[in-house]
C-alpha cells in the first residue's frame, strides 16, 4: 500500500516521501499515454511513458492513495531540480517499477527537491544533485 510518511530531517523542512513516480500529463488525464489508470494501477506505469516528451515537460510527482481513499492521487509535486533529477535518475538507472521513496526539502513554492532516490522494491537509493539540501 503507497502511503506518504512525513519525517522531518532539520530545520530545512526536508522530508521523505513514498508513492508511486508519475507525471502530471498522464495523472491529468487519468488514464496515461501507455494506457494504465493512475488512480488504480500507478505500479504499471511504463518508463516509455515516464521519458515521452510531453509527459516530461508536464513535471514529475507522486500518486499516493490516502487512508480511506479508493483510488490514488497527486499528492507531491517535484520542484524543477526535482524533475532533472527524476529524468536523470530513470535515464542512467536499471528500471524495476516506479515504487519509489524521494527525499529531501521542500522550494519557496511547496515542490520538492530530489536528494535521495529509493527504489522500494529492491532498497538500492539513488543520490540526486542535492540543490535543495542549501
Amino acid at each position: 500500500m503507497a502511503f506518504v510518511a512525513f519525517v522531518l530531517l532539520g530545520a530545512a523542512e526536508a522530508a521523505v516521501h513514498r508513492g508511486y513516480l508519475y507525471d502530471q500529463l498522464c495523472v491529468n488525464h487519468g488514464v496515461g499515454i501507455d494506457g494504465v489508470d493512475s488512480r488504480t494501477e500507478p505500479e504499471k506505469h511504463t518508463l516509455d511513458c515516464l521519458l515521452f516528451s510531453p509527459c516530461i515537460e508536464s513535471g514529475y510527482g507522486l500518486v499516493t492513495k490516502p487512508a480511506g481513499q479508493r483510488q490514488y492521487s497527486m499528492d507531491v509535486l517535484l520542484s524543477a531540480q526535482g524533475n532533472a533529477d527524476v529524468i536523470t535518475w530513470l535515464t542512467t538507472q536499471e528500471y524495476l517499477g516506479n515504487h519509489v521513496e524521494i527525499s529531501g526539502p521542500y522550494d519557496s513554492h511547496g515542490r520538492l527537491h530530489v536528494d535521495t532516490i529509493k527504489r522500494l522494491n529492491d532498497g538500492s537509493i539513488w543520490n540526486g544533485s542535492g540543490e535543495g539540501s542549501g
